[in-house]
């Protein structure tokens, strides 16, 4: 998760303009390589988890989904991974609430990265139409649902499920550079 955090990070920022190290960049997507199944799915470290059929919660997938569609070298192996992991997405929207550590963010990420082929974006909210609509309260708001740990339970769970959920409903509108704005 961080590795592709670190690698959005730098394609973010060379869009600014800022320089950022290329060795470092191209040792991220490397690391995220070694990480990815062939389905598409990334596990822990730089592990491959249960041969060409594993899979299980999405958010480190969805990391290195969108890390792989912000590359911002020309290099078209990226796209390939980027849709490689919004296809074994779209294939288990099942996990979709099922992220730990920080369960929100995974989700964002599982989202966001579905939604480079929309297809799969929309296999994902089809299929867990049930989690918004038990997450959602009386106001409008959202309070985050039992998952398989504890995160996500704290003083703000309300308020940062809310805003999950608010950034995957705006996902479709392209809206933002992250889920796929043009440069202006």
């Amino acid at each position: 998760m961080i590795t592709a955090q670190g690698a959005m990070s730098y394609a973010l920022m060379q869009r600014c303009g800022i320089k950022i190290d290329r060795i470092a960049h191209d040792a991220a997507y490397e690391f995220l390589k070694k990480a990815t199944g062939p389905t598409g799915y990334v596990w822990y470290k730089d592990e491959i988890n249960g041969g060409p059929d594993g899979w299980a919660d999405m958010g480190r997938t969805g990391a290195a989904g969108i890390a792989n569609y912000l590359s911002p070298y020309p290099d078209p192996v990226y796209r390939v991974r980027a849709l490689k992991h919004s296809r074994i997405i779209g294939e288990h929207p099942q996990s979709f609430p099922d992220t730990h550590g920080s369960p929100v963010m995974g989700m964002a990420y599982t989202a966001l990265a579905a939604n480079i082929e929309p297809a799969n974006f929309r296999k994902l909210m089809d299929a867990n139409r049930w989690w918004f609509t038990l997450a959602q309260c009386p106001d409008g708001s959202f309070y985050y649902q039992p998952n398989r740990d504890n995160a996500g339970y704290g003083a703000d769970a309300r308020m940062t499920a809310t805003v999950g959920a608010a950034f995957i409903f705006s996902i479709p509108k392209h809206s933002l550079v992250l889920i796929g704005k043009a440069r202006d």
